[in-house]
């Protein structure tokens, strides 16, 4: 089973949001982190300014497309033909913003289509909400995760690389190895 734990920064909670930075960490470790250099200004707020562009290094943000193209080739080559399963603590907005990097891989003239458009390791619906499973095994999702973790991710919250990290230590800590046997089994069941 392929997890690949996710975390993105936006400029805000609104529809009109825009994707600053990605996090990825795989089941097994490996990493990538893209920040953007195109983001919408006019919705940067002082607390973003604070907490999220201040940890990242200018002389390391690309254009969208540019992350289009490092978030796809890392992702196909970690897919290797597999589902890949994303997990993040906040699927909704996280996955939206992640998937509509995809946009970048099609011809400008054509609207983007979460079905038609994303590649096919991606294009399902077993990705994974971590607060959802958070309350499924007794914790409460409004918790500071970091708490949940003790400590076991060093680093700066709100950079997406390192909250990806503390996603995937949570789900490690929560679900136990027989657990995660019953979450892939379940999976595989579902895809054939």
């Amino acid at each position: 089973m392929k997890l690949v734990f996710l975390d993105a920064e936006y400029t805000g909670q609104h529809a009109l949001t825009t994707l600053v930075s990605v996090g990825l960490v795989t089941f097994e470790g490996a990493e990538l982190a893209v920040a953007l250099n195109d983001y919408d200004e006019t919705q940067v707020t002082p607390w973003l300014r604070a907490h999220v562009l201040k940890v990242i290094d200018p002389g390391k943000r690309v254009s969208s497309p540019e992350g289009f193209r490092r978030v796809a080739a890392w992702l196909d080559q970690y897919a290797t033909g597999e589902r890949v399963h994303l997990v993040s603590a906040g699927l909704g907005s996280d996955l939206i913003l992640f998937f509509d990097l995809w946009r970048h891989g099609i011809p400008p003239e054509r609207a983007f289509h979460a079905l038609h458009d994303l590649p096919r390791y991606l294009s399902h619906a077993q990705h994974f909400d971590l607060n959802t499973l958070l309350f499924a095994c007794g914790h409460d999702p409004d918790q500071n995760r970091e708490l949940l973790v003790a400590g076991r991710v060093a680093g700066h919250r709100h950079d997406a690389l390192h909250d990806a990290r503390v996603v995937r230590e949570c789900f490690l800590k929560i679900l136990p190895h027989a657990a995660m046997e019953r979450l892939s089994a379940a999976v595989k069941a579902n895809q054939s």
